[in-house]
């Protein structure tokens, strides 16, 4: 467990598909209520092109099943971040999992 939360997250997963190229369909909750701290891991922003803009956080939750394919939502703002990575920490009595998260906003120029 973390030994403090400043938010608590729920864990979409989405429905898997034979083809690589076909919209997934709906996702399924695999974790509500999860104490979490969600922070800028570098302070990272990339500007793609155009008007996207790309932005790193960084997740400490309780332990929770969360994939790289997974999405995050942030209970206490309604933000959803892209989960990019995540490892499974363990001793001393505070295990925890930590994550990469991504957010996309905009669309790249052509």
């Amino acid at each position: 467990m973390i030994p403090f939360n400043t938010t608590t997250i729920t864990v979409r997963r989405p429905a898997p598909t034979d083809e690589p190229y076909e919209q997934p369909g709906p996702s399924s909750v695999v974790a509500t209520g999860v104490r979490a701290h969600i922070a800028t891991s570098r302070g990272a922003e990339n500007v793609v092109g155009g008007d996207q803009e790309v932005v790193y956080f960084r997740l400490t939750c309780d332990p929770v099943d969360l994939d790289h394919a997974d999405a995050v939502v942030d209970e206490g703002t309604g933000l959803v971040y892209d989960v990019e990575w995540a490892r499974l920490r363990q001793g001393l009595g505070l295990e925890h999992v930590e994550a990469g998260l991504r957010q996309v906003a905009g669309v790249v120029s052509a």
